[in-house]
């Protein structure tokens, strides 16, 4: 992601933040699906490209309002979340 934070926020001015979560939802419900078919099929797939970068520019946007920064600092960060597809 590149976004810069004036450019998040113009990006996102007119959503409210309920919309931007719904879309997050919507996104990850995506990449669940598509990684269902099969890991490198779905690393391939121009959809999960763009479910991907979209989750990534909504989670800076979410991260921006709630912060101030889109900037992810290091007390934000967790465990490693690894995305497998069903039997692995």
């Amino acid at each position: 992601m590149t976004a810069s934070d004036k450019q998040l926020e113009i990006m996102y001015r007119n959503q409210p933040t309920e919309a931007l979560k719904a879309r997050l939802a919507s996104c990850d419900a995506t990449i669940s699906e598509l990684l269902g078919y099969g890991r490198s099929w779905a690393l391939d797939c121009r959809e999960m490209r763009i479910a991907e970068s979209n989750s990534s520019y909504l989670r800076a946007e979410l991260r921006r309002r709630e912060t101030g920064s889109s900037e992810i600092q290091h007390s934000q960060v967790g465990e490693v979340v690894e995305r497998k597809a069903p039997g692995w």
